[in-house]
């Protein structure tokens, strides 16, 4: 296996439960060809269900990660692949998470597995923030490099450009790579044996439990001798400000040519994250593959309806059982009028000397009727074997902060308490155990007043 053909894909959830035959289709149709079945697959995942379950985490999460687990099967079935793909990770920090699949070979190829976590949103709880792994792969000839995956979400808004700088320096400060919980590798069996119906995820684990944590820097988000795939909801827009009212009726249309003025091409300049990238603000080292996709976000209600009908479509052929499931066409762009349409989702990285990955596709995949966010896939080939020494040179641009883990501690306690309170208001189950609670309690007030009567 002289390359590792890796799939990237960054998917912002909208807080939903993925429709597994619609979503599967859209990405096998929305892939090269080449050297399919792909070695890994990443799945990038933000917003990945309600606050109050992201938060809790558990059990409470596994219904959305089984549902990108049945995804996988979807497609190994499309592309008529014997060997089922071995789950190596699923983690997150909150409403981020990260979810490894690898094919046997691949998969007995991989040693050490390290996480790390780290929010970004308010007292970096995880609202916002991000979750990697990274793995230890030996090539044929012997040789060792380290490869790393990070799913990320940072700050919403036209205006919060320097607040995306600001959690992309936030995420090198706190992201310290160590090795895998036992949470992390319950998700995995689970995930790898479909009779195994238990989740005994502990409320309180996180991405980093208790490891020893010396020489931080050497596992920082960037060191000298990784390979890094940085992808996710970035949030970078393609304006400074909100869009004045009647701003809409220039937004791209599916219909435009490359020569017409509204045609999507012509907001790439506009883009913040090159303009901030290109000002050594955000980033750092990271190299993109060249976007030739119309903005992913924002996508109003009639657009996820219009997809909700295609899903459908796709689904009856998937029932049907039907060879080939074409996903057929949008007939129109649909943009929420408040928000510029934007290149919110994107997938960067940093290749090792004389392993620059070969891409094979860059591209967005269909409106899902769960999320006003196109998926993204990055689709390359790594090469595994080279002459050179596994070492770029390059320096992290921030060096890891003291006291991360007690901070991130502190945060993931914050989240199972803002989790609690979200589960008990703004759930129907939560709202039944606290119903229970007090007609427990009323009823155990009056027989005991009984008595004492």
């Amino acid at each position: 296996m002289a390359d590792l053909s890796t799939l990237f894909l960054t998917f912002n959830c909208g807080r939903e439960l993925v429709n597994t035959d619609f979503f599967a289709a859209c990405v096998n149709q929305g892939l090269s060809k080449a050297q399919l079945p792909p070695d890994v697959i990443v799945l990038s995942l933000q917003e990945i269900a309600p606050l109050g379950y992201s938060f809790l985490g558990g059990s409470f999460l596994s219904p959305y990660f089984e549902r990108f687990s049945k995804t996988i099967q979807k497609l190994n079935q499309l592309w008529n692949n014997d060997e089922q793909y071995e789950t190596i990770l699923c983690s997150n920090v909150g409403m981020t998470a990260l979810m490894l699949f690898a094919r046997p070979e691949a998969a007995r190829k991989i040693g050490r597995v390290q996480t790390a976590g780290s929010g970004v949103g308010v007292w970096e709880m995880g609202n916002k923030g991000a979750v990697g792994a990274r793995l230890a792969y030996s090539s044929d000839d012997g040789s060792e490099m380290d490869l790393t995956f990070v799913a990320a979400h940072l700050a919403p808004g036209e205006d919060a450009w320097q607040r995306r700088n600001l959690d992309w320096r936030t995420i090198n400060e706190n992201l310290v790579f160590t090795g895998v919980t036992g949470a992390e590798k319950t998700r995995a069996r689970a995930t790898n044996n479909e009779d195994m119906q238990e989740e005994v995820e502990p409320l309180l684990s996180s991405a980093t439990d208790d490891q020893d944590t010396s020489n931080e820097q050497d596992n920082a988000l960037i060191t000298p001798s990784s390979y890094i795939f940085f992808g996710g909801d970035l949030n970078y827009r393609a304006s400074d400000i909100k869009p004045h009212p009647d701003d809409h009726h220039s937004f791209p249309r599916r219909s435009d040519s490359p020569e017409d003025s509204t045609h999507y091409s012509h907001m790439m300049p506009n883009d913040q994250l090159t303009r901030e990238k290109a000002a050594g603000k955000t980033l750092h080292h990271l190299s993109e593959a060249r976007i030739n996709f119309a903005p992913t976000y924002k996508f109003s209600k009639k657009s996820q309806e219009q997809a909700g009908e295609i899903a459908k479509s796709v689904e009856k052929q998937s029932r049907s059982g039907a060879n080939a499931v074409a996903v057929p066409e949008e007939t129109e762009w649909h943009w929420a009028e408040h928000r510029h349409p934007s290149w919110c989702d994107r997938v960067l990285y940093l290749a090792l000397p004389g392993r620059e990955p070969v891409i094979h596709t860059y591209n967005s995949l269909p409106l899902q009727p769960s999320s006003d966010h196109k998926p993204v896939i990055l689709y390359a080939s790594i090469p595994t074997q080279s002459s050179k020494l596994l070492h770029h040179g390059i320096t992290a641009p921030y060096k890891i902060k003291a006291g991360w883990k007690d901070r991130r501690d502190a945060a993931r306690r914050r989240e199972v308490a803002v989790g609690i309170v979200s589960y008990v208001a703004l759930t129907w189950e939560g709202r039944g155990l606290l119903l229970g609670a007090i007609l427990a309690i009323l009823g155990g007030w009056a027989a005991l007043r009984s008595l004492l009567i």
